[in-house]
């Protein structure tokens, strides 16, 4: 058993005992009612939230689709759903979705795109969903904030008191701070310099940094590809904006399953206004995953039950019991998670483009940052590296960022490019000796086949 593959099982591990400790948790009072609840739903509603959720992923399709065809305009809108799906399921089973993008970007290569251009379309699908999330979450701080805090409960974690809507300001901050700090270090030097020089060298000094070298490369590396893909993304504009509203859909789609899974259980609103109770309940789930987006367990297991809970069981309802809470708890997770899940599962060990070759089922962030460095290596671009020098009168590491040129990008990441392709190549002598494995049982099954009937006919 590889090292990949242990990290997957100890993922997937961690998935289930969280996912069964908070299946206890919802049901340890009375599983009986929760249950009751369950068998009530009106069947209309509940599959319009099934078929909401599935609307989104064939969303998430076009949006990949749209982007693919940057690169390869041939490229189909069904192959852009199965990618989706195949990076649902990676996302979810690994800490703070790390797997999903390149199990992506590998299918996008199985599905006959650079790699290099996966790794390229990956990164714009970051960069605009990224702004899509501060954009919408943003907005419904700012114009939901009173009435959210009106009709939410403060949330007791290890015995402190938190008000949900700052927990979720809190996760928006973390969002907002992360696109605002690439944008300043891609186009302010000073600021890049400052970070390289004081941020990582003083840590590594004091030993909170270990490998400041392999950090300064991640920084640069990162800084310089979200500067080429902003940039074409601005010079692609229509594409921007197609792919933007295409997000925005999807969210409101996506944040309004526990309305319509409400309404299957006849659960009362606060609001006699059914337009304002929809809009309340987008916004209430989008605190949740503004919130969840801060847990690293796979699939936020645990904590967006938990988020959940304290969002919709304040004042939020007018009739709901903890049963009731807890079965929408339940129906919500199972539709707009696990279906996913299940789904992705199917076509991963279905769609033959999938990633099943173990050596490429790596979901780290270290080789999403080796397809960056090769994508800016092809594209002639330079990249930023480190230099350590040391100070000997104070004895202080001093990093500051220099250019490289495409030959040292090419001397540095040559073994890289080679080990890629040599993977490749493996994967597709793999599938071709799979095919005609295949092809030699369907032989033989024919040749058994008409012996059988050649024997009877004998014996007849």
């Amino acid at each position: 058993m590889t090292k990949t593959t242990k990290k997957y099982i100890i993922s997937i591990s961690i998935l289930l005992i969280v996912t069964a400790l908070a299946i206890y948790f919802v049901l340890k009072q009375d599983p009986r009612a929760v249950f009751d609840a369950i068998k009530k739903c009106d069947l209309k509603w509940l599959i319009s939230a099934i078929s909401i959720v599935i609307i989104t992923y064939l969303v998430e399709g076009v949006i990949l689709t749209v982007l693919a065809k940057m690169y390869k305009r041939n490229y189909p809108y069904w192959k852009g759903v199965l990618n989706t799906f195949i990076g649902t399921f990676f996302s979810g089973i690994t800490p703070s979705s790390s797997g999903g993008q390149f199990a992506q970007a590998y299918t996008f290569s199985k599905q006959g795109v650079k790699i290099t251009n996966a790794a390229s379309i990956l990164f714009m699908h970051f960069i605009v969903y990224q702004a899509m999330l501060i954009l919408y979450g943003g907005g419904v701080l700012i114009f939901k904030f009173n009435e959210m805090r009106s009709l939410t409960q403060t949330i007791n974690i290890f015995g402190y008191n938190f008000d949900v809507i700052s927990l979720a300001i809190l996760g928006f901050s973390i969002n907002l701070i992360v696109l605002l700090g690439l944008f300043f270090l891609a186009f302010s030097k000073r600021i890049h310099s400052f970070i390289i020089k004081y941020g990582i060298g003083l840590g590594a000094k004091l030993k909170i940094i270990k490998n400041p070298e392999d950090r300064i490369l991640r920084l640069n590396t990162k800084v310089e590809t979200f500067r080429i893909e902003l940039k074409r993304l601005c010079q692609n504009w229509p594409i921007l904006i197609t792919v933007s509203i295409l997000f925005l859909i999807k969210q409101v789609l996506y944040n309004s399953t526990p309305f319509f899974i409400a309404n299957s259980m006849g659960l009362e609103f606060s609001s006699s206004n059914n337009f304002i109770n929809y809009l309340n309940s987008v916004s209430m789930t989008t605190l949740v995953s503004t919130i969840t987006s801060m847990v690293p367990i796979p699939g936020a297991s645990g904590g967006a039950e938990l988020v959940f809970q304290y969002l919709y069981g304040g004042t939020f309802f007018t009739n709901a019991s903890h049963s009731d809470i807890s079965a929408l708890i339940l129906l919500w997770r199972s539709i707009s998670f696990y279906l996913g899940l299940i789904l992705g599962f199917i076509v991963f060990i279905s769609y033959h483009e999938s990633p099943k070759n173990d050596s490429f089922l790596h979901g780290d962030n270290k080789t999403l940052l080796e397809l960056n460095v090769i994508n800016l290596n092809e594209e002639g671009k330079i990249c930023e590296r480190e230099k350590k020098e040391i100070d000997e009168d104070n004895s202080i590491i001093n990093i500051e960022p220099q250019l490289l040129t495409v030959e040292d990008i090419e001397k540095h990441f040559a073994l890289l490019k080679q080990d890629l392709s040599k993977q490749l190549k493996k994967n597709e002598r793999s599938l071709i000796k799979e095919e005609s494995q295949k092809e030699e049982e369907r032989k033989n099954k024919k040749k058994s086949r008409f012996k059988k009937s050649k024997e009877e006919k004998e014996n007849r």
